[in-house]
């Protein structure tokens, strides 16, 4: 049986990412592979992971992360002028040595896989594995100093691609390597959606923090606001997940309180089955993640590619996104829906929308016609076209 590991250090977030990880390991165990989880967190993610992403993983295995502590190890192994000072002391010596010899050991234990997929959190690791594969969703901007730089060249060597989440994380990540990496969509599970009851109902789905890539939900409230003068029938719906306990989340409580007596409804932590609800009897989708950002100094603070921007399009709303990050290889403007700058062209856009109901029913058929590109099944054929 052959055997693929796979690396997540960000698997308790459920986001995006950990859709992409967990898709790969569902398609290789159709495949018939063996495949490990390098994790030593909580274990309960996996039952989450399954009901959150709608995904078939019986016969994942966890396995301990053996990848914690190792860039910083190898850090130390490659700066000469760290050895030298360890060199001279003989107790920092001994400790040196017991991290080298838990990373020759670590390494010997990749040498056991046929492939191994690893989420890249910026650093590159070393693999010893038949084929390995490096994922990079975060389109990381920083500049690798000389040293570091040569290093990169020969880590950099051992895998056989370097896979990315949109045109857009490519182009950065290919000049941070120097090396051109393979685009694959991040899956969506389009026929798992649908519409039906739909109502004036305004949708957005995103995690309730304000870190990386904030979803700026108080931008779409406050966009709301303004919206319901002259659109009082219209309602808006925030859902997402919250790590932290939802009463104690600062970000969650501030959006609740800037949304008294406006129709904003919160759904927090919804399973798959309630998220397919939402979508279907919603008409219109707003995405602001990235909106105010200069994605030339701040890539990272951008929508690298927005998976549920897609499975909105599958249910037939009309998106309209900020113009930014992976967003515009998602949404054509003014084709399946719009790209907008600003609070008042989001505003505009929107108003566009419900007063032309010939463009909505045009827009939604487009949006269903061209979400297919970023289907579950696509993925899947091209990531064992990779494999082959």
């Amino acid at each position: 049986m052959l055997k693929a590991g796979i690396y997540d250090p960000y698997l308790d977030t459920l986001g995006g990412g950990e859709r992409y990880i967990l898709t790969v390991a569902e398609v290789l165990l159709k495949q018939g592979y063996q495949v490990d989880l390098f994790w030593d967190g909580d274990q309960s993610l996996l039952t989450k992971a399954k009901e959150h992403f709608s995904l078939n993983l019986d016969g994942l295995n966890f396995t301990p992360d053996i990848f914690g502590l190792i860039p910083k190890s190898i850090d130390l192994v490659e700066d000469n002028e760290a050895l030298t000072k360890l060199a001279k002391n003989s107790q920092t010596k001994t400790s040196f040595m017991k991290k080298l010899k838990k990373i020759i050991n670590n390494l010997q234990i990749t040498k056991r896989y046929d492939l191994f997929f690893y989420l890249s959190d910026g650093s590159l690791p070393l693999l010893f594995s038949k084929h390995n594969l490096l994922h990079a969703q975060v389109p990381f901007n920083f500049k690798p100093n000389f040293r570091d730089k040569i290093f990169n060249y020969f880590k950099i060597l051992q895998f056989k691609e370097i896979i990315c989440n949109s045109k857009f994380t490519a182009r950065i990540i290919d000049s941070l390597y120097g090396k051109h990496s393979l685009v694959i969509y991040p899956p969506v599970d389009i026929d798992k959606f649908s519409k039906s009851n739909q109502k004036n109902i305004i949708l957005s789905v995103g995690r309730f923090d304000n870190v990386m890539n904030a979803k700026k939900q108080d931008v779409l409230i406050e966009a709301f606001s303004k919206l319901l003068i002259t659109n009082p029938q219209w309602k808006l719906v925030l859902a997402g997940g919250s790590l932290e306990n939802p009463n104690k989340n600062s970000y969650l409580k501030h959006l609740k309180f800037i949304s008294q007596n406006l129709p904003v409804e919160f759904v927090i932590n919804p399973p798959f089955s309630e998220l397919q609800t939402l979508y279907s009897q919603s008409k219109i989708y707003w995405h602001a993640a990235g909106f105010g950002v200069d994605q030339n100094l701040h890539p990272e603070e951008t929508e690298h590619f927005g998976i549920t921007v897609a499975e909105a399009m599958a249910s037939g709303l009309v998106p309209l996104v900020a113009n930014r990050g992976g967003l515009p290889e998602i949404i054509t403007d003014n084709h399946n829906g719009f790209l907008w700058e600003s609070i008042d062209d989001l505003i505009a856009k929107t108003k566009l929308l419900i007063a032309t109901p010939k463009m909505y029913a045009e827009f939604s058929q487009n949006a269903l016609e061209s979400v297919a590109l970023f289907s579950k099944a696509e993925f899947s054929r091209q990531f064992l076209k990779l494999l082959s």
